[in-house]
């Protein structure tokens, strides 16, 4: 089943590696940890890091940066925290060290089939996940660049209301 899961999502992500399987066997634990049944709303993952993770938790928790439903946080840590809004469930998964010396073949397949225990640590989310209601804020157009902005995302600058681009060159 793991292996036919990092498959599809290698087709997503466009070749297959150690981060990709990362992602996948993580999002495929937190189903399993959360006891979900069916991926998709109103799950959520909050990633720690930018890599190939994210396509893998797409594809098989189910939850894609476009429905708004995986989120990055920039930590540098390759940790996850998944919700399920619906049961008030959550775990995050943080990967561990694994063995030195490995080919990338031998590191992917160790990835997503090692014991749960040697493969990633578990603790208690370290984030709040948003209410599971889509909000769309009012925008406005930024006087000095002419780009509509959504209202949280504008500033006051010299009196005026700009954009965050506008707001960091000045």
């Amino acid at each position: 089943m793991i292996h036919e899961l990092y498959k599809k999502a290698g087709e997503l992500h466009g070749h297959y590696c150690p981060g990709l399987a990362i992602g996948v066997r993580a999002a495929f634990e937190a189903l399993r940890i959360l006891e979900i049944e069916k991926k998709g709303f109103p799950l959520y993952c909050i990633a720690e890091n930018r890599a190939c993770y994210q396509d893998g938790i797409q594809v098989v928790f189910g939850t894609t940066l476009g429905d708004g439903n995986l989120e990055l946080r920039q930590r540098g840590k390759t940790a996850f925290n998944f919700y399920d809004r619906s049961s008030g469930k959550s775990v995050r998964l943080i990967a561990k060290s694994w063995p030195e010396g490995l080919s990338r073949e031998e590191l992917t397949e160790f990835i997503l089939t090692a014991p749960l225990d040697e493969v990633f640590g578990q603790t208690p989310v370290h984030f709040e996940a948003p209410p599971d209601t889509f909000v769309r804020r009012p925008s406005r157009v930024c006087p000095r660049c002419g780009e509509s902005c959504s209202e949280p995302y504008l500033r006051i600058m010299d009196g005026e209301i700009v954009c965050l681009d506008c707001a960091e060159k000045a």
